[in-house]
């Protein structure tokens, strides 16, 4: 990431969102980054490096399709 990418990200995950690209937040977790978590038991987590300018993002869903979708979204979410 940019330096300018980074704050604007490290800016953002301050926030608690209600919305995901269109999927409601059932629960926000901060214990190691942001981790989002939906009705359907899937989740998001983003951790920024401290070390590097990289975010890093974790994900689980209940099936592979799900997954992709999930990917996409959470690529997309970094940069809008």
């Amino acid at each position: 990431m940019t330096p300018e990418g980074k704050a604007k990200f490290t800016e953002k995950v301050r926030s608690d969102p209600s919305e995901f690209c269109g999927r409601t937040v059932s629960q926000v977790v901060r214990t190691y980054g942001l981790k989002l978590v939906f009705s359907d038991g899937s989740w998001v987590c983003y951790r920024l490096s401290g070390t590097e300018p990289v975010v890093r993002v974790y994900m689980e869903a209940r099936s592979e399709k799900g997954l992709e979708k999930l990917g996409t979204a959470a690529k997309h979410w970094i940069f809008e």
